[in-house]
């Protein structure tokens, strides 16, 4: 038998993970779209559900999450979205309610939460060097598309403070970080911050996708058997610098043990990738250059500020004191990177 629950028992969500029978009802009611098959994809920053309607089509329904950066950032990415599309651009094309909106409110035990609902987006990850060239290009054709957009502004700007600032008052709320450690990052960041002070007059800005890591694209061909990429989850753009935008790709690619040095198959696909943005149309500057060992350890940080500010659902375990510990050295190492042009 089953203990009777205590009458003052409390229970308050940190983070709901929906089923995908509710997520599928929804597209259905909010969306006037027949579902066929719903499932998780990923539970990550946001949780993402592959749908398939009756008809065959298929889409993406991100639940995004509530994040202590501040509110939901919808209106500016969906719109961004619309006039990347109307640009010719390849990106996930959002789908709008059946009532007209870019998105739907719905309230969850934790708080209220936005659904909203993408063209699924064909392909693969781009893996060989031409994948990259084709996606330095079209990463390209966004920023270029990009000059011309008047709509709602993003809540937030790619900055010193998003970047870094934030995760040290994420970092000062971790449970078993000792003080002498977050006094190292506290000096880290305020060197790494007074570094881009001194240089960020003289960057290239773009409107950044903001999470180019090579997994948030994909590669395909069309109709007519031509190559193209196409770009999808913009939850993370907003103004910024153009070496923020080219290094995250780097960061993500870069050996995180000793040694750290990148390998020669990694430099020749760097090189692909900034051969494809320049072809796309892109400039890049000698400055924005020597700018992207700066911007690689701020996009750690920026990495590991948005981990450490989800212990409350993802816990402690992926984002440990002892790995926070070790990361000044990795980024050290960073640091000192030496890349061709």
């Amino acid at each position: 038998m089953h203990p009777t629950p205590s009458p003052d028992t409390v229970l308050f969500a940190s983070h709901t993970t929906a089923s995908a029978a509710s997520v599928a009802q929804w597209v259905e009611r909010h969306y006037d779209l027949p579902v066929q098959q719903c499932y998780l994809i990923r539970r990550n920053l946001n949780d993402n559900y592959a749908v398939r309607a009756a008809d065959g089509s298929r889409y993406v329904a991100r639940l995004c999450a509530i994040r202590p950066r501040g509110p939901f950032n919808v209106d500016f990415e969906l719109a961004l979205l619309t006039h990347l599309e109307a640009q010719g651009v390849g990106v996930a094309f959002p789908v709008l309610a059946a009532n007209g909106a870019t998105s739907v409110a719905l309230q969850f035990p934790e708080g209220p939460r936005v659904l909203v609902l993408f063209r699924h987006c064909e392909g693969a990850v781009p893996d060989t060097p031409e994948d990259l060239h084709l996606t330095g290009a079209t990463l390209a054709q966004i920023h270029t598309a990009t000059q011309s957009y008047t709509g709602p502004a993003s809540l937030y700007v790619l900055d010193g403070h998003h970047l870094a600032g934030r995760t040290l008052d994420y970092l000062a709320a971790h449970p078993e970080l000792a003080p002498s450690v977050l006094d190292a990052y506290r000096e880290l960041i305020h060197r790494l911050l007074g570094q881009l002070a001194e240089v960020e007059g003289t960057l290239t800005r773009v409107m950044c996708h903001g999470d180019t890591h090579g997994f948030n694209n994909h590669v395909y061909t069309d109709a007519e058997g031509v190559r193209r990429a196409a770009f999808f989850d913009f939850d993370d753009a907003g103004p910024g610098f153009l070496a923020y935008d080219l290094c995250v790709w780097l960061w993500s690619n870069l050996p995180r043990k000793a040694p750290m040095e990148p390998d020669e198959a990694l430099l020749q696909r760097w090189q692909q990738y900034l051969a494809g943005y320049r072809a796309g149309g892109g400039h890049v500057t000698d400055t924005d250059l020597a700018a992207l060992p700066l911007f690689v350890q701020l996009r750690h940080l920026w990495n590991m500020g948005e981990g450490v500010a989800r212990i409350h659902h993802w816990g402690a375990n992926m984002m440990s004191a002892d790995w926070i510990k070790k990361q000044p050295e990795v980024m050290a190492a960073w640091a000192r990177l030496d890349l061709p042009a």
